[in-house]
């Protein structure tokens, strides 16, 4: 309907006009493969605390990875973990079949996740004279369901275990007392191929890393993991990722117990801006006396700070002690071979000492410049879908250039950039044979912050001063 410009008043527009907004993205999203207690296998699962990452995944249990890792991450302000749970070859739920007065099977009862920890569940039955009811113990959980039959199995919404009718079962389960399952089992200690995954290529499951490239997250690791395949291949998974499954950076661990030096050698074959080095391995507070990888403290600490921010000079929490401490000469050394060391600053805690990245390119070897191009790309990315397909003609160039000048100025404003200039996006960006083959050009132009990482304080001595 026409809008009539008559009678004073006020009349809303609501067609599109002017350049379009740009949702902000997050790069605080942390994927992690390792090793836990239980939880779903090969299957990203959001966990924002330490309360839901036990109760999904169950606590620490020495020789497992992804504990540790994600509880460093937790305890320096991360609140968004897409945890990938791995286990190794021979891992199995455990189960128990109850029969009927018969010995005949009954219903079957299997931990709701592989691993030796459903060898701890113990399930009681007492049979009625229609119905029986079900009772579970694990640990300090009880859970009691009453009046179940063979038909009314789906009542069990537990988190520990599932049931279901026996194959031809007709009677149900006698009563009997506490009965733990069995034949849970963690399987064989995973191989660096286990962390890689792969993609099934009949069924397109997914599994280790590559369960999280469709997941939207900003740093990866392979929790505790050192090795140079798994250095190798989660630099790779990170530079294969695209704009639709989101840019992000991997947190690579040094070996245990290295020397400087040593640490210095193992980045020889490393040259990625998306990659960050760390070092050494920590002492958590709640593992006195036990030395763990860095990757997780470090990942958390990186994702709650702005990606426009150098995590240089960032406190790392929930560590007493470092296996090495470092001179000066020493941290210089592993600045020139672009790691990332955790050390004891003064009386100021344990804190990072640079934001490098693995890149020999001075351009990109600061992490927080590749954190804040990703960010602007992404969100730039999302943001001009709808120009896809539109007339490729200067008034979409113009558009184009608009929405994107909007959206540097709002960055510039909030002192994420330095500054920028004037979006390229023309006809000498988008010649005739661009058009004719579909594709429409712009040149986004930024300046970066840089971090203050060199304080020099010029004392000059006067010979004479005003009193004020």
């Amino acid at each position: 309907m026409a809008m009539e410009f008559i009678v004073p008043g006020v009349q809303i527009d609501e067609s599109d006009v002017g350049p379009r907004p740009t949702q902000q993205l997050s790069l605080s999203g942390i994927g992690i493969v390792g090793t836990f207690e239980r939880g779903p296998l090969n299957t990203p699962t959001t966990v924002g605390d330490i309360q839901q990452l036990t109760d999904k995944f169950g606590g620490y249990v020495e020789g497992l990875t992804g504990y540790v890792s994600a509880y460093g991450a937790l305890v320096n302000g991360a609140n968004d973990l897409r945890i990938v749970r791995i286990a190794g070859a021979g891992s199995a739920a455990a189960s128990k079949t109850f029969t009927d007065g018969a010995a005949n099977p009954s219903i079957v009862v299997t931990a709701s996740s592989v691993g030796a920890w459903g060898n701890g569940i113990k399930i009681g039955i007492a049979k009625n004279a229609d119905n029986f009811d079900l009772t579970l113990k694990y640990g300090s959980a009880v859970e009691r369901y009453a009046g179940l039959t063979l038909n009314t199995l789906a009542k069990v919404t537990s988190k520990f275990i599932t049931v279901s009718k026996a194959e031809g079962a007709e009677g149900m389960p006698e009563t009997v007392p506490d009965t733990s399952l069995t034949g849970g089992n963690d399987g064989a200690a995973p191989t660096d191929a286990d962390y890689i995954g792969k993609v099934d290529s009949a069924t397109g499951a997914r599994s280790g890393l590559k369960a999280l490239e469709p997941v939207q997250v900003g740093i990866v690791l392979c929790a505790q993991q050192y090795s140079p395949q798994i250095h190798t291949a989660l630099v790779s998974f990170c530079e294969n990722c695209d704009l639709d499954e989101g840019l992000r950076v991997a947190i690579l661990n040094t070996a245990p117990g290295l020397s400087v030096d040593a640490a210095i050698a193992q980045t020889q074959a490393l040259d990625s801006d998306r990659g960050i080095f760390v070092y050494p391995w920590v002492e958590p507070e709640d593992l006195p006396g036990q030395f763990v990888a860095p990757d997780g403290y470090y990942a958390g600490r990186l994702s709650v700070i702005n990606p426009h921010e150098s995590p240089s000079n960032k406190q790392i929490l929930g560590i007493t002690s470092c296996e090495n401490m470092y001179t000066y000469a020493e941290v210089k050394a592993l600045t020139l071979a672009r790691i990332s060391p955790i050390t004891l600053v003064n009386n100021r805690g344990f804190r990072i000492r640079n934001g490098l990245t693995l890149s020999s390119d001075s351009a990109w070897s600061q992490t927080n410049i590749r954190r804040q191009q990703d960010k602007m790309e992404m969100e730039v990315y999302h943001a001009l879908q709808w120009a896809i397909s539109e007339p490729h003609a200067e008034p979409l160039w113009r558009a184009v250039a608009d929405q994107v000048d909007m959206y540097l100025q709002v960055q510039k404003n909030l002192g994420f950039i330095r500054g920028y200039k004037p979006t390229l996006c023309d006809a000498n960006t988008n010649p005739p044979e661009m058009v004719t083959a579909r594709i429409l050009t712009f040149i986004l132009r930024w300046l970066p912050l840089y971090a203050a990482d060199y304080i020099v304080g010029r004392m000059k001595r006067e010979m004479s001063v005003e009193n004020k």
